[in-house]
């Protein structure tokens, strides 16, 4: 019997742990849009914002005006959290895996001492120049109210750092419940301390912009949580994922020097290509609402690329999570069978990531874009027409969003992440150059954003495909990647379309809504069995608490 089958016997199977990370995932995108709309709610009764409105038009315009600061200072968040922490969990999770599957257990511990070290230290130190020199940033992004903003969310950054080494140590042993735990800690901790600060902010009177800051201090206080949580999982963790002193002294162990120029090679293209990603909302923020000055005002400006950022990006991200997630879950297994050279238990994983993501995305896509005014209405107040038109656009792009990040990950598992940059670079360039160039054509507008990301990770998939086959020699299976799933897919808009129709004409808004998602995602899984794109076998892999690789 091999190491990784001594040393798993209580890990979870591919299926299980993408299922874990997803349906936690989803419910703290759930409980983090929750966070939006209680905190735009309160912002359109500040009392700078009531006094200046004169009708519900004009309170929208504001409100969403003083959001953008919120979605300014989240974008260079995200940026510098990639740049101190994305790839990290994953990073080490493959090294992990790796080790367990040849039994070097030394590389183990000596790999996460020396990672936590150097992370701490750089979280740390973003943390504190991204607080000096918060004021700079805001100008940049948005106005000179963006400092608040960013000034209260910087210090989490650190957390992240030291909280992305425990996750990646438990990812590798093919373990995703302390992470999906730890983001559940951290959306709930953000949504009470969040909003209850920024309660507190209104009712001293202060401006709207000081309230949106007081909420995102949220965010630092639920990292915070999420890291306490997440040390105490590893202090106290189960014998199953610790190394007995047998097992340590029987390995074999490689050179530090060596361990860390290894995982830098696997790190740091993840790193870079995160970066990468993360740039896309930081040159949106820039560029769309400096562009859109010029055509249409600086508060109208803010208030577009609110709608945007705040509203339609922020539901589009709910259904871009739970596909995302199958990549992250992937990358143990084929990380774990490529140090193996099992090529066969490879393609076999790799079929069934892209067979569910594509899946979820194409029914989340045609989905989300059927009822996207109407769930903006059901979570926000006030006028929502150009929200709504943004997302149902947006979601479109969620089938390509989908796949670029399994096609990523795929390449990153088989040591190939260098692959993974180059793409993410050309479709960065691809968006950002079509967002200023879409976006400075007035019949367009803020629509340009969405079109350009609709166009920008296509290209991305293409190209990732292409390294894949090149490299691995595995061919996709277009049919039950791309014609079986855009069939449901299809079918759930249509049946969307007309079930809001029915619905709408004898039932409220809101009500109608619900029926309408629940009519039309039986559809959808009805035609799902009828194509035998998914079995009741498979149904029970993932329910199953411990799956067999196949």
């Amino acid at each position: 019997m091999s190491p990784l089958k001594n040393k798993g016997q209580r890990r979870d199977g591919f299926l299980l742990g993408a299922f874990l990370l997803s349906v936690t995932g989803l419910l703290t995108k759930i409980s983090g849009l929750a966070f939006r709309v209680i905190l735009n709610r309160m912002i359109s009764g500040s009392a700078d914002i009531v006094a200046a409105a004169g009708n519900i038009e004009e309170v929208t315009l504001l409100t969403d005006a003083a959001m953008s600061n919120f979605t300014s200072a989240f974008n260079v968040y995200t940026f510098l959290l990639a740049l101190s922490s994305q790839g990290l969990p994953v990073g080490i999770s493959a090294m992990i895996a790796k080790s367990l599957a040849l039994g070097k257990y030394k590389d183990i511990r000596k790999l996460i001492r020396s990672v936590m070290l150097i992370f701490v230290t750089v979280g740390g130190a973003l943390s504190i120049l991204g607080v000096i020199f918060a004021g700079q940033i805001g100008r940049l992004m948005n106005s000179a109210e963006t400092e608040y903003c960013m000034r209260y969310i910087m210090p989490s950054v650190f957390f992240i750092a030291v909280t992305s080494v425990f996750r990646g140590y438990f990812q590798g042993f093919n373990n995703m419940r302390p992470t999906s735990v730890s983001n559940v800690v951290e959306a709930v901790i953000k949504l009470v301390a969040g909003c209850g600060i920024a309660y507190i902010f209104q009712v001293k009177g202060l401006p709207s912009y000081q309230v949106v800051a007081g909420g995102i201090l949220g965010v630092t206080l639920g990292t915070a949580g999420a890291c306490v949580y997440m040390l105490l999982k590893y202090m106290f963790r189960d014998r199953a994922y610790r190394i007995t002193v047998k097992e340590f002294m029987r390995s074999r162990g490689t050179p530090i020097n060596k361990l860390l120029k290894e995982f830098a090679v696997v790190t740091i293209p993840i790193a870079l290509s995160a970066v990468t990603i993360q740039m896309m909302g930081m040159i949106d923020s820039a560029v769309i609402v400096h562009t859109l000055k010029d055509i249409v005002g600086e508060v109208q400006a803010k208030a577009l690329y609110g709608a945007y950022g705040n509203k339609a990006t922020a539901i589009f991200n709910l259904p871009s999570y739970f596909v995302i997630t199958i990549g992250v879950s992937l990358v143990p297994q084929i990380s774990a069978a490529f140090a193996e050279k099992n090529s066969l238990k490879i393609r076999r994983t790799m079929n069934d990531a892209f067979k569910y993501s594509s899946m979820l995305a194409f029914a989340c896509a045609f989905g989300l874009a059927a009822v996207s005014t109407p769930t903006i209405n059901f979570l926000y107040s006030g006028d929502n027409h150009v929200a709504g038109n943004l997302l149902s656009v947006l979601a479109l792009s969620l089938v390509a969003v989908g796949l670029a990040n399994v096609t990523n990950n795929i390449l990153q598992a088989i040591g190939k992440s260098y692959l993974a940059i180059i793409s993410v670079v050309v479709g960065t360039l691809v968006k950002s150059v079509l967002t200023w160039v879409l976006v400075s054509i007035p019949a367009l507008n803020i629509y340009g954003a969405p079109i350009a990301t609709n166009i920008a990770y296509p290209v991305m998939v293409i190209m990732n495909l292409y390294f894949i086959k090149k490299n691995f020699g595995y061919t996709l299976r277009y049919k039950t990647v791309f014609v079986k799933p855009l069939i449901a897919g299809l079918a759930c808009y249509v049946s969307a379309i007309g079930f809001t129709k029915l619905f709408n004409s004898f039932l409220p808004e809101t009500v109608a809504l619900f029926a309408v998602i629940l009519c039309a995602g039986s559809v959808f899984i009805g035609v799902v069995f009828a194509l035998k794109l998914v079995t009741f076998n498979e149904v029970k892999r993932i329910l199953k608490k411990n799956v067999k690789s196949p």
